[in-house]
């Protein structure tokens, strides 16, 4: 069995160690698409927990996806991806900078205001 979580440490390890951002389509951009987007992917599934889409400007805008990776082991982990993308159709295919990273889940209390009278 590949422990297919450790592998996406090492890649994370290696992004961590570099003074560049990833570029989509690079060796490393690729082994974590390799990994998170397989079809039928053996001894692990992935599933995806999460999606936010960031701040955008005239040109791109961001996409954060968190993945949850579980081994046939039992072993579970949760990794990020946030994206930079194009903003309109004429970039499409286009995709520029990417960040990984491994998270945890933690739950969050908020207060939100919503329309009303106070008593």
């Amino acid at each position: 069995m590949e422990n297919v979580i450790e592998k996406l440490r090492a890649i994370e390890a290696r992004l961590d160690a570099s003074i560049y951002t990833g570029n989509v389509g690079d060796e490393n951009w690729r082994e974590i698409d390799d990994i998170l987007d397989a079809y039928k992917p053996e001894d692990y599934t992935v599933e995806c927990v999460a999606t936010e889409y960031g701040e955008g400007g005239r040109w791109t805008t961001t996409e954060e996806v968190t993945y949850k990776v579980t081994q046939a082991d039992g072993k579970v982990a949760h990794f990020l991806v946030n994206r930079e993308r194009p903003a309109t159709e004429m970039q499409e295919g286009g995709d520029f900078t990417f960040e990984f990273a491994e998270v945890i889940p933690q739950e969050v209390t908020i207060t939100r205001y919503v329309l009303g009278r106070a008593a």
